[in-house]
């Protein structure tokens, strides 16, 4: 009975001993900003989303996507920058938001419908900070939006409609 006690104590001290954590080579990063939105009726999410803050409290938020056909590319840029003071809803104008097609070495920009109620409101700021660095704090900003631009293409226009954004960003 003593050397059968000694065989199962030896065996389980061998699974304890050879027992690894596990290896954490491929942690993903963390998306560092997103944008979903209605464009049109179908969901546009772009592939390439970034924010920045400036000094003087301005949001500066800019998304590309990408449609790939076998005979073009077609890119599309929606850019939205604002001063805002707190959360809440701002009403975009003009020369706050821009939106460009890149496709076939032809680029078409839009102008923001004035008819529409195009805003942005601004949900969430949220300071991130990490004491285990010594880098700047970062800030979270989410939010929602609606968008309307004039296609003279398209009496209906360019809508982004549902719009959701986050972005993380250095302050």
């Amino acid at each position: 009975m003593k050397k059968f006690t000694w065989l199962i104590l030896g065996v389980i001290t061998s699974i304890y001993a050879c027992k690894r954590d596990p290896i954490m080579c491929c942690v993903v990063a963390q998306r560092t900003a997103e944008i979903t939105a209605q464009k049109n009726g179908v969901l546009w999410s772009p592939f390439f989303v970034s924010g920045a803050l400036s000094n003087v409290d301005s949001l500066a938020i800019t998304a590309v996507s990408a449609t790939f056909n076998t005979t073009y590319t077609k890119l599309d840029t929606l850019n939205i920058k604002l001063l805002y003071a707190n959360n809440g809803t701002y009403k975009l104008v003009g020369n706050q938001v821009y939106y460009a097609t890149f496709a076939n070495g032809t680029t078409n920009s839009y102008q923001i419908d004035p008819t529409f109620n195009n805003e942005l409101n601004i949900t969430g700021y949220q300071i991130l900070h990490n004491p285990a660095t010594t880098n700047p704090d970062e800030v979270k900003v989410t939010g929602t939006f609606n968008i309307k631009f004039i296609d003279p293409a398209n009496p209906a226009g360019i809508s982004f409609l549902n719009g959701n954004f986050f972005t993380i960003m250095s302050r």
